[in-house]
């Protein structure tokens, strides 16, 4: 009989390791299983463009933004373990096709100024909305304080007095919270250029025509009161700082360990069986992979029929449009070619949003159709400009995320991944100086991601989101609360409350969960 853990976790992610290091300095016995060779899920970077060998590159994540609103930084003590980020001011850019930009500022007065250089009206408009989304985050707080699932009097009496504070604001709160993202930009904004930066900035929370993902806009309200902080040395600091926590608190680490079935008999949870056949046995799973593998590595009949079904039913980039990633390694640094402006902002330091509105828009048509965009859009970070160490000096990382991109194509990836990403590169090259010094690229769709990490499509936040996949409604409706799914089998990943994005906010909420229902 081999050692038995009071919790075994599935997957070394950010929120598996989260988790872990809540429950190891809870003192509970903590095992982590992870299938790859490092931890750290889609917040790790590595050496994987063969033709430039010394160059860090992000494979997933690039941004440490949601963490730094979260209370998860200072309960692990992370500044202790390895942290060291660098922030940058201004945060995006919108890039004008002719030369022009909108930044975004930590202040959102000086962002406002910025818009009126295309629009006084946008201006003011913009820090009415800014005054709204801060409405909002003040409702999403509220409701974070506790568990989403439980509604307790306290609870009630706070988002009360939200209510009471905001009570002007309720008609257009009511809006943002069921209206699409796009539709929100075209009401509140007239200039085409304020919209492109808006859409810019959300669509990386799915496709912006949907009803109920305006509350992506939330983004804006976080940019304003936390800012931005890049990992030094890239996400792979972020990944061994949380490692570090997790080692700390006592927890075990497994890698290269994939996981085969999370074992229920007669509705009880047992543990883990390995792909190479060996058994975990735990009191306790926490799946921290999205709900739909969680439903297939389940015990066929371990969970009931109703549970399986509302996981197996969780929207994974239903809409066929998803996030890809381009990482291109140069020999050159990457600079802006035209984008030079004359009141001492630097741009070359921020995220350069590139895409019209219009572009945008066509964009997500396309995509949604198995159609790679034939105008693609995409933010592209030069990160060795405000992180020199993860290339050799004088060269250049460039880290393109392409929110609005096929899942699927028709043409199937293999004709069509090589001119998607040279027509990606083509672009580029028309904003920034240093493409013409790539020694190599390492280009990620979501059906690659799907293949190199297991999730289902890629979906990097696990559940499409949207006003009706969030709080207690996440995953699905009757599964968002603290009970487990089976006796002993938890859900600790991007698909419950608060979602995506590296906040932590997941695993710190499954590990409350469990240590109630340990008790």
């Amino acid at each position: 009989m081999g050692k038995r853990y009071d919790v075994v976790i599935v997957g070394g992610g950010h929120n598996g390791l989260v988790a872990g290091t809540y429950l190891g300095k809870a003192a509970k016995r903590v095992l982590v299983v992870e299938q790859a060779a490092l931890a750290g899920g889609l917040s790790q970077s590595d050496h994987v463009i063969p033709e430039a060998p010394d160059h860090m590159i992000n494979t997933g994540t690039a941004e440490l933004i949601h963490i730094r609103a979260s209370p998860v930084m200072q309960e692990l003590d992370l500044r202790s373990h390895g942290w060291k980020t660098v922030e940058t001011d201004p945060m995006y850019a919108w890039l004008d096709p002719d030369g022009g930009s909108i930044a975004v500022f930590r202040d959102p007065r000086r962002t406002a100024e910025d818009i009126a250089r295309y629009s006084s009206a946008d201006a003011r408009a913009y820090l009415e909305f800014i005054e709204l989304i801060d409405g909002l985050m003040q409702f999403a707080g509220a409701m974070g304080k506790g568990d989403p699932g439980v509604r307790t009097a306290g609870n009630y009496l706070e988002l009360a007095k939200v209510a009471i504070r905001n009570r002007a604001l309720k008609t257009k709160l009511q809006l943002i919270s069921t209206a699409p993202a796009d539709q929100l930009a075209a009401e509140w904004f007239e200039h085409p250029a304020t919209q492109a930066l808006l859409l810019g900035i959300v669509a990386g929370a799915g496709p912006f025509d949907t009803d109920g993902n305006g509350i992506a806009y939330a983004l804006f309200g976080l940019l304003h009161r936390v800012g931005v902080s890049k990992a030094v040395g890239g996400m792979r600091m972020f990944a061994d700082t949380l490692v570090s926590a997790y080692a700390a608190s006592g927890g075990e680490l497994m890698l290269n360990a994939e996981v085969a079935e999370i074992v229920i008999r007669d509705g009880t949870t047992q543990g883990v069986c390995l792909v190479d056949g060996r058994m975990i046995e735990a009191d306790v799973v926490i799946a921290t992979c999205d709900p739909i593998s969680a439903a297939r590595l389940a015990t066929p009949g371990g969970l009931d029929r109703v549970t399986r079904t509302r996981l197996e039913y969780a929207p994974a980039h239903r809409a066929n449009v998803g996030p890809s990633l381009l990482n291109v390694a140069s020999s050159q640094p990457f600079r802006l070619r035209r984008h030079r402006r004359t009141d001492g902002v630097d741009l070359n330091q921020a995220v350069g949003l590139i895409g019209t509105a219009d572009e945008l828009r066509q964009a997500l048509v396309q995509a949604r159709r198995g159609l790679v965009p034939m105008t693609p859009v995409f933010s592209l970070s030069p990160m060795t400009n405000w992180d020199p160490s993860i290339a050799p000096d004088g060269q250049g990382v460039a880290y393109i995320y392409l929110p609005v991109f096929p899942v699927d194509v028709n043409a199937g990836w293999d004709s069509a991944k090589a001119p998607a990403a040279n027509a990606v590169i083509a672009r580029a090259a028309d904003y920034y100086d240093g493409f013409d010094g790539e020694l190599g690229r390492w280009f990620e769709t979501c059906s690659d991601r799907e293949t190199r990490t297991g999730l289902t499509k890629g979906c990097v936040t696990h559940v499409d989101f949207g006003a009706q996949r969030t709080g207690a409604k996440r995953p699905a409706f009757g599964l968002g609360g603290p009970e487990p799914l089976a006796r002993g089998l938890f859900l600790g990943g991007a698909g419950i409350h608060p979602g995506g994005g590296v906040s932590g906010g997941p695993g710190r909420l499954a590990a409350k969960r469990v240590l109630d229902y340990l008790t």
